[in-house]
């Protein structure tokens, strides 16, 4: 179980900030529509959509190469 410990890790920071992005992307969006604001609010929220995008391919890439090592060892 140690052994996964990372994609345990990795799939909470993209569950986390996917959580963010979602909850902060409709208030900015409201808050732009409404009062005028400038748009570099959403810059914060597409970086937390990179970060669980890139959470995620993290996640899948090294459990394939994971899957291959454990392949190898048969």
């Amino acid at each position: 179980m140690i052994d996964y410990l990372w994609i345990f890790i990795l799939g909470g920071i993209a569950i986390v900030s996917l959580l963010v992005f979602l909850t902060t992307l409709a208030r900015d969006v409201f808050l732009i529509k409404k009062l005028r604001k400038k748009k570099q609010g959403l810059l914060l929220n597409f970086s937390l959509l990179f970060i669980t995008l890139t959470s995620l391919g993290l996640i899948t890439y090294l459990f394939t190469l994971l899957r291959e090592q454990i392949e190898l060892l048969k």
